[in-house]
């Protein structure tokens, strides 16, 4: 049975492309409509753990630190991602909360703390490296740090104009770890853990 990262949709035509080994420093484009796939790249699995630490670090200050502070009418106030989804959550929107807490929170740290289990050896080690790496493929397409800070910036821009906006540090560490995390997604190739996969399969099939 094919692994499921050995077949991949083009993002742009939904073309299915079986995917293949790359030498280094080359990319895969979909022979359809030339969209970029994939590519291999020289990064060791230490460069990758340093990369995920770095984003596990950030953490605390882009998800509790203030993004923006405002002064309306008189009035202080501050906003952090948080804080942002419980008043969804107060104003009872919650299929609006439940989004932003998953695409902004849960999948950009899942994202994280899987491809840190995979480059360390934890998932091979605990004996999860399939589960590990379906749910890395699973956060991978919901982790949209991007759209949250898009829309909050247009958000900015509207306030601008009746408000007297401040940009906090959490909205620089949430950067960061968007940046990261679009890092993390053009580097981290699936291919070699699912290879291993198949082996262990094979020898345990043997041994049995």
């Amino acid at each position: 049975m094919m692994e499921p990262d050995f077949v991949i949709v083009c993002p742009a035509c939904d073309l299915l492309i079986k995917r293949k080994a790359l030498p280094l420093r080359r990319h895969a484009h979909c022979p359809r409509c030339h969209q970029h796939l994939y590519g291999r790249y020289a990064f060791r699995p230490s460069q990758l753990m340093a990369l995920t630490i770095t984003g596990l670090l950030l953490l605390p200050s882009a998800f509790f630190e203030p993004l923006i502070y405002l002064r309306l009418a008189g009035v202080n106030t501050d906003a952090d991602l948080l804080k942002g989804i419980f008043i969804l959550l107060a104003e009872h929107e919650y299929v609006v909360a439940a989004l932003v807490l998953w695409c902004a929170v849960l999948a950009p740290v899942g994202l994280l703390l899987g491809i840190f289990a995979l480059a360390s050896g934890l998932a091979k080690r605990w004996r999860i490296l399939p589960f590990t790496l379906k749910a890395v493929a699973v956060f991978r397409h919901w982790a949209m740090l991007e759209v949250y800070i898009a829309s909050l910036l247009v958000a900015l821009f509207k306030l601008v104009d009746i408000a007297d906006v401040r940009l906090g540090g959490g909205l620089l560490s949430l950067g960061i770890l968007m940046l990261l995390n679009l890092t993390l997604l053009t580097l981290f190739d699936p291919s070699p853990y699912w290879r291993r996969v198949a082996e262990e399969r094979d020898s345990d099939d043997q041994c049995s």
